[in-house]
């Protein structure tokens, strides 16, 4: 079949045909043997990944056959295939076709496969991927995963912004401001690693275990939101917000060292260096909806509010009279939006706003 010519005059490859035959063998219940090989045949190289991908994205399996496969290589495959259903269109003049044109076979049997229906159903799963790749249907798939499974995937965002992510394994990430973290998914675990500024984390139910290291910490989820900060002199911040989740010394010599449980809403520190844990009971500041940029104080100074606000302005907002800096403010405000929260102080303070090439200044009328 290597020699037939599919849509827009291309030819299955021999990869093709590989990555067709491996969805194939895959269906059953692989041998550790087995697993070892094709794991070394798909880091052999990126195209014998790109292959595969394609492969499994219209392969005619059962939802127990595809579940098996994706559960080994700990990540989820789009597929175009669904059961019941032979075509997809994709665009007014193209359609996917999931078995070739001549050769109406019948449906495999996994048990016994004849050795004619296995060159079949090895040729209808790379026909169909060579389809699907000549009309241009195939999402943007998670290739690097399959190259290397330990890889760290690096998620970071810029002064001033907010973004939100969606990792491979449909946990989501937001970042706040000046912040990075390096996630890896594996097969039987889940890490995060977050070397500054804050994450919340809402993960996913799953039977791997959410690990989330932040300074001496291991912060351990199976699933739930929380949220965990880094600030600049190393000092972590934990906040559950919903879910279950427990922190520990990662660097501990005491091997029967338990996991502390979080409570909700209850604010854990502990400084990078150490490990001595303070819960407070009574936070000063109600951070749940940061990520649209809105804290609650219950009172703050105000050089410290401006702080606050200084980590997503553009154009600093400076005080012009160190005094003011004393002055107390509660409320709740809107950080991210400097030139409204620039509003609102000159407002509250009765202060006067005259905007610089240094930055927005406020000093008394």
């Amino acid at each position: 079949m290597s020699d037939e010519e599919w849509p827009g005059g291309r030819a299955s490859s021999s990869t093709d045909l590989e990555a067709a035959a491996w969805c194939f063998r895959l269906k059953e219940t692989p041998t550790e043997a087995l697993l070892a090989e094709f794991q070394s045949w798909v880091a052999a190289s990126k195209t014998n990944a790109e292959a595969f991908a394609n492969a499994m994205l219209v392969a005619p399996m059962k939802p127990a056959e595809r579940e098996r496969i994706e559960q080994f290589l700990g990540q989820s495959l789009p597929a175009l295939y669904k059961p019941g259903r032979k075509t997809r269109a994709g665009s007014p003049s193209a359609t996917i076709h999931s078995f070739p044109a001549k050769n109406h076979a019948t449906p495999l049997n996994p048990a016994g496969p004849s050795r004619r229906g296995r060159r079949w159903a090895t040729g209808a799963i790379a026909a169909a991927a060579m389809v699907a790749l000549t009309v241009g249907l195939l999402p943007n798939l998670p290739l690097p995963w399959l190259l290397s499974q330990a890889r760290a995937e690096t998620y970071a965002t810029g002064h001033g912004d907010i973004r939100r992510f969606t990792l491979a394994d449909g946990s989501l990430v937001t970042l706040d401001t000046d912040s990075r973290v390096e996630v890896v998914i594996e097969r039987s675990k889940r890490h995060a690693l977050l070397r500054k500024g804050r994450a919340r984390f809402v993960v996913a139910a799953d039977p791997r275990p959410f690990t989330i290291r932040a300074g001496n910490g291991d912060v351990v989820a199976a699933e739930g939101a929380i949220d965990v900060g880094v600030d600049g002199n190393g000092r972590v911040e934990l906040r559950l917000r919903s879910g279950s989740a427990g922190v520990k010394a990662r660097d501990t010599k005491d091997k029967q060292s338990e996991s502390m449980p979080l409570t909700i809403d209850h604010p854990v520190l502990y400084a990078g260096g150490d490990f001595a844990l303070r819960v407070v009971t009574a936070p000063t500041a109600d951070t749940r909806d940061w990520p649209s940029g809105w804290v609650e104080y219950r009172t703050i100074s105000l050089g410290e509010l401006i702080r606050e606000a200084n980590r997503y302005a553009k154009r600093p907002i400076i005080l012009d009279d160190p005094k003011l800096a004393s002055l107390a403010a509660s409320g709740r405000f809107q950080l991210t939006e400097t030139d409204r929260f620039t509003s609102r102080m000159a407002e509250l303070f009765q202060l006067r706003i005259s905007r610089r090439a240094d930055g927005i200044h406020l000093r008394r009328q």
